[in-house]
């Protein structure tokens, strides 16, 4: 009987744990006959092991945080890629995303594919930013490590196109700087509460 990988049941669980009341209208993860008939992480794979989940981005009283649904799957160790709104993160590409070309634009859902790899269904790293928001200091050009990558992360999921490498640089001061002046904020590359606030609102 086909399993859903129990590092995207951890996953899943996060999501229901942080947002009870969701719409899982478009949750999924075993393939239906469309997927069957095609290569697909969401068809079982020789352990019977299904590699892949999609989360409904939209609807109910608790409606998810879109941005870190996305963000989440780009920075968790065990996935292979994501696919939200016409556009595909990979892990061969440091998730910088890319225009999508599928059947299916995944405008609803966001996918999550993990590794092929016992390694990566039995990932047992925590889903920490579906659990809650990450805490951030104050970040600025010149900085690196886990939580520029996270807001790196989090500016891709609002439509940036950034490799999420965990440098501050100028590629990702530029980012934050259109991010800034497209929500009215002050154009200062400065990510402090006031920025932290929209990215998580």
């Amino acid at each position: 009987m086909a399993k859903l990988a129990p590092s995207l049941v951890r996953a899943r669980v996060t999501i229901d744990a942080r947002w009870p009341n969701r719409d899982r209208a478009s949750d999924g993860w075993i393939g239906d006959p469309a997927h069957q008939g095609r290569t697909s992480d969401h068809n079982p794979n020789g352990r019977a092991m299904v590699d892949a989940l999609d989360i409904d981005m939209y609807g109910g009283p608790n409606q998810v945080h879109r941005p870190t649904i996305v963000a989440a799957g780009i920075l968790h160790p065990a996935v292979n890629y994501v696919i939200h709104d016409w556009r595909i993160y990979q892990a061969n590409d440091m998730f910088r995303p890319r225009d999508y070309n599928g059947i299916n634009p995944h405008a609803g859902h966001c996918h999550y594919s993990i590794r092929q790899t016992t390694t990566a269904e039995g990932d047992p790293t925590p889903w920490s930013i579906l659990a809650a928001f990450p805490a951030w200091p104050m970040l600025r050009k010149g900085m690196t490590g886990t939580k520029p990558r996270q807001l790196q992360a989090y500016l891709n999921a609002w439509g940036a196109s950034l490799a999420c490498d965990g440098e501050l640089g100028s590629l990702t001061d530029q980012a934050i700087r259109a991010y800034q002046e497209h929500h009215g904020l002050a154009v200062d590359g400065l990510v402090g509460p006031l920025t932290r606030g929209k990215l998580f609102s």
